[in-house]
């Protein structure tokens, strides 16, 4: 048996299935102080490794750079966030990934900011972009009026600060901007358009289309089938996470849980995952990567 790529042996072996994978996360999530993210080669690093990650939010059962970069897991939120030695540097970070292309980053895990690796972005596209692109999803009902608006403004206009976009679509007066930031998120999870610049004097963000800012992940993404995409998803989270609830999976990831249930087969058929698992102190079932049977006392 291995774990994190070292063998197990009988020294390895753990009070619990739930101390054995979770010990699994704190090595490949890095929460453990000597593996912690130092910088931005770092967290790249760290990104590229785990596929996808949380950037501030931990406790959603993916990995978060902000607890990388604390090296403990689930760091408390303290009170004034802008002292927050690890909050600052994902902001930083966060910034300057994305605007060099180095990862995609966006509200799309968990409804959550949330970075993705290059080389997992063509199978999240592929799972998440639908056929006919934003005026198909607006005809079938799929889209509010007000993202309609605004993709309408950067199709035709190309990249735009928040205010253009406010005013282009109609939607800049104070009592819109509730339904503005909605549609905003909203385009982001479909990953219609993104954030791809924030700027500090005076502040504001620049927005562009996916379709502009990563027109070869998409290219990508028309080379798998949905199935295939799904598999690469899931198996790279039970790699790093060492086990999930695939309902809960799902949910997090915005995976059709069918596409989800259909890795999983697959994976169990390549005994590298064992389904309805039951671990003690969760409730439900899990599946739990195959390597942790056998690692409890």
């Amino acid at each position: 048996m291995r774990r994190a790529g070292v063998a197990i042996t009988a020294q390895d072996r753990f009070d619990s299935l739930l101390d054995a994978l979770e010990r699994h996360r704190d090595h490949h999530f890095r929460r453990i102080r000597s593996r912690r993210v130092t910088g931005e080669k770092s967290a790249l690093d760290f990104i590229n490794q785990v596929g996808f990650c949380a950037a501030f939010t931990a406790g959603l059962g993916i990995p978060c750079l902000r607890e990388a970069i604390s090296g403990e897991r689930e760091p408390v939120l303290p009170e004034h966030i802008q002292h927050d030695y690890a909050i600052g540097m994902t902001w930083r970070l966060k910034d300057s990934i994305a605007e060099r292309r180095l990862a995609y980053y966006g509200k799309v895990l968990g409804g959550r900011p949330s970075f993705i690796a290059t080389d997992m972005l063509g199978a999240f596209l592929r799972l998440r972009l639908k056929p006919g692109g934003y005026l198909a999803l607006y005809r079938d009902g799929h889209l509010s009026h007000c993202a309609k608006l605004i993709m309408d403004a950067l199709s035709k206009r190309g990249r735009a600060e928040t205010k253009a976009l406010k005013l282009s679509s109609g939607y800049s007066q104070a009592r819109n901007r509730a339904e503005f930031d909605r549609a905003m998120k909203e385009l982001q999870e479909k990953f219609l358009a993104l954030k791809i610049e924030e700027r500090y004097e005076p502040f504001t963000y620049v927005w562009d289309t996916m379709a502009h800012r990563w027109p070869d992940a998409i290219s990508e993404s028309r080379e798998l089938t949905p199935r295939e995409a799904a598999y690469r998803v899931v198996r790279r989270h039970f790699e790093i996470a060492g086990f999930a609830s695939e309902r809960a999976l799902a949910r997090v990831l915005a995976i059709d849980a069918k596409l989800v249930d259909a890795a999983a087969q697959r994976l169990e058929r390549e005994k590298i995952i064992s389904r309805n698992q039951k671990i003690e102190g969760l409730t439900g079932s899990f599946a739990i990567l195959r390597e942790y049977d056998g690692a409890v006392r």
